[in-house]
């Protein structure tokens, strides 16, 4: 009979992002975005657009996925007062992706915002990751401009 082995899940931990780790989660940013080819010109053009508030990390708004003890993503939430809380970015290290690290993300912010009084999340998104919000259980409101193009706006109602 043969012996059955467990696969191995990462270990995850979430934490909140340090003003220190600014310059490593821009970079991760910036090979995150380089994913969307939608997106990829702008950056190239205008690395500047790759920028983390300093406050956000201050703040408690940022939160860090870590796997097996390296920064695997993270994603920032807003919350704007008026009953809305904004996921302002999730990026995931592009060999990471596909681990459950982006959902993992996704349910803390959800969580945060329910917290503090949101009713709805809405997070501005790439093209190419609609089917992941909408598996998030985010439906699609509209579509904006960025400084990077087109994105969609999608929105999720927070109930309990």
């Amino acid at each position: 009979m043969a012996e059955k082995t467990a696969s191995k899940r990462p270990f995850m931990v979430l934490r909140h992002a340090g003003p220190a780790e600014r310059p490593a989660l821009e970079e991760l940013q910036w090979r995150a975005s380089l994913v969307h080819p939608a997106y990829r010109g702008a950056l190239l053009q205008d690395r500047s657009i790759v920028h983390l508030s300093a406050e956000h990390l201050r703040d408690g708004s940022a939160v860090v996925a870590e796997v097996d003890g390296k920064v695997a993503g993270f994603a920032i939430i807003l919350s704007t007062g008026s009953g809305e809380a904004e996921l302002d970015g999730l990026f995931v290290e592009p060999e990471m992706a596909g681990q459950g690290i982006g959902r993992a993300l996704v349910e803390d912010a959800r969580q945060r915002a329910r917290v503090s009084g949101a009713t709805v999340l809405k997070v501005v998104a790439a093209l190419e990751v609609e089917n992941f919000y909408r598996r998030c259980g985010f439906e699609l409101a509209g579509e904006t401009e960025t400084l990077l193009g087109k994105a969609l706006v999608m929105v999720q109602l927070l109930r309990d």
